[in-house]
């Protein structure tokens, strides 16, 4: 019988310390496993470094390789998403290059995979990073829950069968938030808990801004609960200004209470009111930009070249 073929995908940007480091690591592990075949797929999101010439010394020494190289940089999840497209083997094991996620994970994922998992991911118990970065986590995840928008599959390591690749092909829309869209895909998932190590080398691309933009993304992803949500706002909203109304009115005619021309009350309203408008605005926006810019965020990454071996392809 033939061996199964796995894709391991590695997407890249300005990793220069690393991509060695992290085809070192995993070709030493999968050369001790013996049932399957493997290829190594990296996807250069047009590094300005040196990644992109080290990756071609890597393919032009091992001719399981193919390099990816964008004509920009996408991002790294509209990157993962294209580099999805093109894995035609029976399975792809999404890593990062900084080796955060450890290689040994790919074990545990493979025999979950052969269990009937078709979405292996990594489930981080703890992670090695700023205190402000958890509670932000936490408070994204609680607002999810809250939403009811909570999607089990996190960022970081997969393993997804071939039957769900080829559901995302013939989806063909990518997402800005991937793991809601795998969610949305169904198929069973199951998650790995292991300890997220501390990168290395090199620094990590994402900041804080990047992060708050990935958790909007995630929250309004799939879902038009906030829409529905920001109705109530605006119902709950009446029903306190006609209230508070029918209380000034008793206060000044019936109670007798003194105000100094309204000034005092019509601020606290005013400014009371103008709150809420923005929020829902701001609920609103994030759908309306979403629509506006669906053609062109909706496409696959541009990929400028194929670098292998064999050849080298400019697209």
């Amino acid at each position: 019988m033939s061996k199964k073929e796995i894709t391991l995908l590695c997407p890249v940007y300005n990793e220069e310390e690393n991509v060695e480091i992290f085809y070192q690591a995993f070709s030493t592990l999968i050369s001790t496993i013996e049932n399957y075949s493997f290829k190594f797929l990296f996807l250069d999101n047009c590094s300005t470094d040196s990644t992109f010439a080290k990756l071609r010394q890597l393919a032009d020494l091992d001719s399981r390789i193919t390099v990816l190289r964008y004509s920009k940089n996408f991002g790294v999840m509209k990157s993962i998403y294209t580099g999805l497209l093109h894995v035609k083997t029976d399975c792809v094991a999404v890593f990062d290059c900084d080796l955060q996620d450890p290689p040994s994970l790919l074990l545990e994922f493979i025999a979950k995979w052969e269990d009937g998992g078709y979405i292996v991911y990594g489930k981080r118990m703890k992670r090695d990073e700023p205190q402000y970065l958890t509670i932000l986590r936490n408070v994204f995840k609680f607002i999810q829950k809250k939403l009811d928008n909570s999607i089990e599959i996190e960022s970081g390591a997969w393993l997804i069968d071939q039957r769900v690749l080829t559901e995302l092909r013939n989806h063909n829309s990518f997402e800005p938030y991937l793991p809601g869209l795998l969610s949305r895909i169904g198929f069973t998932t199951i998650g790995v808990p292991y300890e997220r190590k501390k990168r290395k080398y090199g620094e990590s691309k994402f900041n804080t801004r990047r992060y708050f933009s990935y958790a909007t993304d995630g929250i309004v992803s799939g879902t038009i609960l906030p829409l529905r949500l920001s109705i109530w706002i605006g119902v709950t909203t009446s029903i306190l200004s006609v209230i508070l109304m029918v209380y000034f009115i008793l206060a000044k005619f019936y109670w007798g209470f003194p105000f100094a021309s309204g000034i005092a009350a019509n601020i606290t309203m005013d400014l009371f009111f103008w709150g809420i408008h923005f929020i829902v605005m701001g609920i609103l926006g994030e759908y309306i930009g979403r629509i506006y810019l669906k053609d062109d965020s909706s496409k696959p990454a541009i990929i400028d070249r194929i670098y292998t071996k064999d050849h080298n392809e400019i697209l």
